[in-house]
């Protein structure tokens, strides 16, 4: 990378004693000097494949920071693909041991998990807590490997390929290994910005329209693509305007595609008949397909048959209301009538669901008189 890139910053090496609030704010604290070096080594092992020359210094400051890497901003020192010299990339790296730190998170998860659910008498079977902690263990570590990253992003950009108000960062495949991610740096304002407030910089109209924009993008994801981003919220999502379309129209960014969901066919088409059950308002053929799709259920046939009536009883005293305007609502009943009757729903099902309530929430934050099955 070091041939490559060229970071605005050097590494402040951090003194013994140093490592105090203040530097974490300032320097990124002891954890980020070794993420550093860490990057330098990797850079000079890759200049000297690649016969380079030295480009510019390493960073120290990192522009953003989650729970597995950090960002920093940097530019291209010479030509990368179509890619010319000074353009603008966001490099992710990972945290020092990260892989380690969540494997033994798992590991303990699972051991105590596999604990409770073997405890006599209190009959926790059902709820499937070592199945659970399984399946957050597949979503979570594929996202350690940042080469699956830039794999979505190429899948998101080919999803949406056309779209003039959906975008996603083009990855540098190249420069990118498990532990770095290398990408287009995104220009723009945060989502968060708009969904504070509403000024003259945030008009009514633009907020209107992103609402419009994100719920369009995640029903899109669901029901066309099957692959959904499983991390939407505002501070993934950077808005600009879109000056090559006529018109430049807002266009959202969607960032920090590590997380996603692909339901499969078979799931993707379960899925699809149980929303447009609750659509149309059968509750009880809806219940009744949640408990067909799924691949463990412990619930006696009676508790099957009141979970059913429950779901009924939901659309029945919520009829006034679109299932889609209150999907939030409709998952809490769902679930809490799930663990009444131990029925244990897909993790299909409830993924796409959350998309769609953390979604819906952003948009209603944006636009709350918003009528979701206009889009």
């Amino acid at each position: 990378w070091r041939g490559v890139l060229s970071f605005d910053k050097e590494v402040e090496d951090v003194e013994d004693g140093d490592d105090d609030e203040g530097g974490l704010k300032g320097r990124g604290g002891r954890a980020n000097s070794e993420r550093q070096k860490r990057l330098l080594e990797l850079t000079e092992t890759t200049t000297t494949k690649g016969g380079g020359t030295s480009g510019g210094p390493v960073p120290t400051v990192p522009i953003g920071s989650g729970c597995v890497a950090q960002v920093y901003k940097a530019r291209l020192t010479r030509h990368h693909g179509l890619h010319p010299p000074g353009t603008s990339v966001a490099v992710k790296v990972q945290h020092p041991r990260i892989l380690e730190k969540v494997c033994l998170d798992f590991y303990i998860f699972n051991k105590l998990a596999s604990m409770l659910e073997h405890i006599p008498y209190l009959n926790l079977d059902y709820l499937s807590m070592k199945d659970t902690v399984d399946q957050f263990r597949d979503i979570m570590l594929p996202q350690l490997d940042l080469r699956v990253e830039a794999h979505n992003l190429r899948r998101f950009r080919r999803d949406f390929e056309g779209e003039t108000t959906i975008a996603f960062p083009e990855p540098l495949v190249g420069l990118t290994s498990r532990e770095v991610l290398v990408e287009r740096f995104v220009e723009g304002e945060p989502m968060l910005n708009y969904v504070k407030k509403e000024d003259e910089l945030h008009s009514k109209m633009d907020r209107e329209e992103l609402a419009r924009i994100g719920l369009e993008t995640v029903m899109k994801m669901i029901f066309l693509h099957d692959f959904i981003h499983a991390d939407l919220h505002p501070g993934n999502m950077i808005v600009d305007h879109n000056k090559s379309a006529r018109g430049s129209p807002l266009r959202v960014h969607m960032i920090d595609c590590g997380l996603t969901v692909e339901l499969g066919e078979r799931d993707h088409m379960n899925l699809v008949k149980i929303l447009g059950s609750l659509i149309k308002r059968d509750g009880h053929a809806a219940g009744k397909l949640m408990v067909d799709t799924a691949k463990k259920c412990q619930a006696t046939e009676l508790d099957v048959e009141m979970f059913c009536k429950g779901i009924e009883k939901i659309c029945v005293d919520d009829e006034d209301n679109n299932f889609l305007e209150s999907v939030g609502d409709y998952l809490t009943d769902i679930c809490y009538l799930a663990c009444k009757h131990k029925v244990k729903l897909e993790a299909a099902f409830i993924n796409a669901a959350l998309a769609c309530e953390i979604m819906e929430g952003l948009a209603s934050s944006l636009y709350p008189d918003m009528q979701v099955q206009s889009v």
